[in-house]
């Protein structure tokens, strides 16, 4: 394999650049092994952060390891566009909130009620898009994991649906 290549010159499969050895025929790449690992995190530091930031940490949890997510094998690959709207409509909704609390008693009462079902929209909008997004990586563990690696990974749907990254992060602790 010639160091750099994403394909091994010994066996043709797809390697990621920074494998040591070739996954499938075990051809030494050259490279040193980087620390591309899925990161464990407590779940309960998650909610908090998730909380505390309004929505904002799920968009950054995507993000810090889409890297490892997209060098995985999956035909499903992750772009960072879709968080950049995520982050936008929870900063949004922040804004909102914040105007509404402090502005909200002089304010007219039609206005107000337009900015909090604008509110509700987007944020309704925003959490299709992070359950989405969600499914997506299911997706993703699930073909690396056990289409790949052969290892016996199970993901709940229902759990995947109703607790969504905070379910994913409980999976990848125990990974």
């Amino acid at each position: 394999m010639v160091k750099g290549e994403l394909h091994c010159t010994k066996c043709g499969s797809f390697n990621n650049s920074w494998a040591r050895a070739c996954t499938s025929c075990g051809e030494e790449t050259g490279l040193k092994m980087q620390s591309f690992t899925l990161d464990k995190m407590p779940v309960v530091k998650l909610i908090v952060l998730t909380v505390i930031t309004g929505g904002v940490y799920t968009a950054y949890w995507f993000i810090k390891r889409l890297e490892i997510f997209n060098s995985f094998r999956s035909e499903h690959k992750f772009g960072q566009g879709i968080f950049g709207f995520i982050i936008a409509g929870c900063i949004v909704n922040i804004t909102i909130v914040f105007y509404l609390a402090f502005a909200g008693a002089g304010l007219d009462q039609t206005f107000t009620l337009r900015l909090l079902n604008t509110s509700n929209i987007l944020g309704f909008a925003v959490n299709i898009v992070v359950l989405i997004q969600t499914f997506k990586l299911r997706r993703v563990l699930i073909d690396h994991y056990v289409g790949h690696l052969g290892r016996e990974v199970e993901l709940s749907w229902i759990l995947t649906f109703l607790f969504q990254i905070f379910y994913l992060q409980f999976k990848i602790n125990r990974l």
